[in-house]
């Protein structure tokens, strides 16, 4: 059952209940109304019979008392019993006699209080009152029970045409209710259907360049999840975008070497013999430069592809002071030229490994443009490599942390174009920014700065893949 028919049926369920519950009380509450404004007829009758007592001519049982009051009317019965329970008088509609049961008998015999009851005769129900009056006769006062019955037949007659007019319009309200919950839950969630419609056509076409054309607006918690669910969308479409990205140009980085490392085995193949040997090793040489680029890259771009923020590595205290020092020690044996660290590090918590990487790159970065020296400055939490190289144009400046950038004079350079994507990368899921700059006196900085504490260490950052 859809939602909206769930509204309407579970309004409608409400207000029947509610309608019901005030059509009782009202159809209970006018029949005691009615039923008192008989009660109160027949105590105004019996007091007039009571005042009429001496109009009985007791010697003339069963007739008609000349001067009798107008106590009984087309409406109303009067009949009168002994104590054996015996008719002595009645007057009124003609018919059966009134019931006399042991309750009339009762109150005769007691000379008690008056009765009033519901009573049945033939086909019509009645009000009666049951009393005893005492009676002047020539042998002394003697009791003599008396009952006046009014027809109720109007009284119920109007209860059910009131309960009729009451379940007609119970049932009009109910589907009203119905109607309008109906209408109300159609419109609350025309946009978590038109939310559905898109997210149905995007799985089934797998098309994300829909997820723009996603202008669902709707108030309270339904906006919530329309704008979560377009981002959600934009971010699996920049996701895909970058993913198509990094597929090609892995596949052109990956082309040039390869083609490289082709070309010097069909040589080494088809000219094996012909060639000198001094030629020989420069086509060896080169086949095992380019292997060793492929398999640079195909790590970088593990690297790259890898979830740096969801990863198994601990959160750890590091003293960048102390991991500087010993990547300069690494890059100073590994390198001709000077590797220094300056500054005074702060101790921070992170991913020791993926730090130390980030640190790596940037010097690795260094070295291979530096002319004599490359200096590791530490401040606080901030981590900025030097060099004393020609500097990075400027208009690559805002390019050379893009995945595979390369600026012009870096093309004929060993490296992938992946290093300082890395680092963006990496210092990102640590909620670090990273920056670059040249140098007044010349050379370029190129470094990062990380938080004490990263503020959402397991959260999905939204580093730059371009």
């Amino acid at each position: 059952m859809s939602l909206r028919w769930r509204w309407a049926l579970g309004l409608g369920v409400v207000a029947a209940l509610a309608i019901g519950l005030i059509t009782l009380a009202a159809v209970i509450s006018t029949e005691r109304q009615l039923s008192g404004t008989l009660d109160t007829d027949l105590q105004h009758r019996a007091s007039e019979l009571s005042r009429w007592t001496g109009s009985l001519d007791t010697r003339n049982r069963g007739e008609r008392v000349r001067g009798l009051p107008r106590i009984v009317d087309f409406d109303a019965v009067l009949q009168a019993f002994n104590r054996d329970g015996s008719v002595q008088l009645r007057i009124g509609r003609e018919g059966a006699p009134l019931p006399v049961e042991e309750v009339d008998l009762a109150i005769l015999a007691d000379d008690g209080p008056h009765l009033i009851r519901d009573i049945v005769v033939g086909d019509h129900r009645y009000r009666m009152i049951t009393m005893s009056i005492r009676l002047r006769t020539p042998e002394g006062a003697a009791p003599l029970g008396f009952q006046i019955a009014l027809d109720r037949s109007s009284v119920d007659a109007n209860l059910a045409a009131l309960t009729s007019r009451l379940i007609l319009i119970g049932i009009v309200g109910v589907l009203l209710v119905g109607f309008t919950g109906w209408v109300l839950a159609s419109r609350a969630v025309r946009p978590i259907a038109d939310l559905t419609d898109k997210a149905e056509h995007i799985a089934g076409t797998e098309r994300l360049d829909t997820v723009g054309k996603l202008d669902i607006e709707a108030p309270g918690e339904i906006g919530r999840l329309s704008g979560a669910f377009s981002s959600m969308l934009n971010a699996l479409a920049t996701s895909k975008r970058e993913q198509q990205r990094l597929v090609s140009d892995a596949g052109h980085e990956f082309r040039t070497p390869v083609t490289a490392l082709r070309t010097n085995l069909e040589i080494l193949r088809r000219q094996g013999d012909r060639i000198s040997e001094k030629q020989r090793r420069e086509l060896i040489e080169d086949a095992l430069f380019e292997s060793n680029q492929l398999a640079d890259l195909a790590a970088e771009l593990v690297d790259l592809a890898s979830d740096v923020h969801h990863t198994d590595e601990p959160l750890t205290e590091i003293d960048l002071r102390s991991l500087g020092a010993e990547v300069a020690d690494r890059f100073r044996h590994s390198s001709a030229k000077t590797v220094t660290v300056s500054g005074a590090g702060a101790t921070i918590i992170g991913r020791r490994s993926q730090i130390e990487r980030a640190v790596g790159n940037l010097a690795d970065n260094a070295v291979k443009w530096a002319d004599t020296k490359v200096e590791i400055e530490l401040d606080g939490n901030t981590v900025a490599v030097r060099d004393d190289g020609p500097g990075i144009p400027e208009e690559d400046l805002p390019h050379i942390f893009r995945r595979f950038y390369r600026s012009e004079g870096a093309r004929t350079t060993p490296g992938s174009g992946l290093g300082l994507a890395i680092v963006e990368q990496l210092v990102e899921a640590h909620t670090g920014r990273v920056f670059a700059c040249n140098l007044p006196g010349g050379g370029a900085e190129v470094g990062f700065t990380l938080p004490e504490q990263p503020e959402h260490p397991n959260q999905e950052g939204a580093g730059r893949k371009s």
